[in-house]
């Protein structure tokens, strides 16, 4: 049975702990960086058709006020931050950074 639109299940929480993680490391965060991080951290998202994945969830999580975004960028590229709102959640994805901060 599908999730409802808008839900917030693991997947959007490991993209949120990415997003978090990087910016703790004073790194930015982009659609193509997060897939890659998906693929070889949480082994997911394997297929290089897959992008398209996580561009809807980080569309669901801007929606959701989880997540800003930045097109700004003269390159093209939109950066996503976690916001307020996201901070709010960090117990639910916590999980995934520990996962991320260990290299595993």
């Amino acid at each position: 049975m599908p999730k409802p639109q808008g839900s917030c299940g693991a997947t959007k929480m490991k993209i949120l702990a990415i997003i978090s993680n990087n910016g703790d490391d004073g790194q930015e965060s982009y659609g193509y960086d997060i897939w890659r991080t998906m693929k070889e951290s949480f082994h997911i998202y394997l297929d290089d058709k897959d992008i398209g994945n996580v561009y809807h969830h980080l569309n669901d999580l801007c929606a959701l006020n989880y997540v800003s975004r930045d097109d700004s960028v003269p390159d093209g590229r939109c950066f996503y931050n976690v916001t307020d709102e996201g901070r709010a959640v960090k117990t639910k994805y916590s999980q995934y950074v520990e996962i991320l901060k260990s290299g595993k």
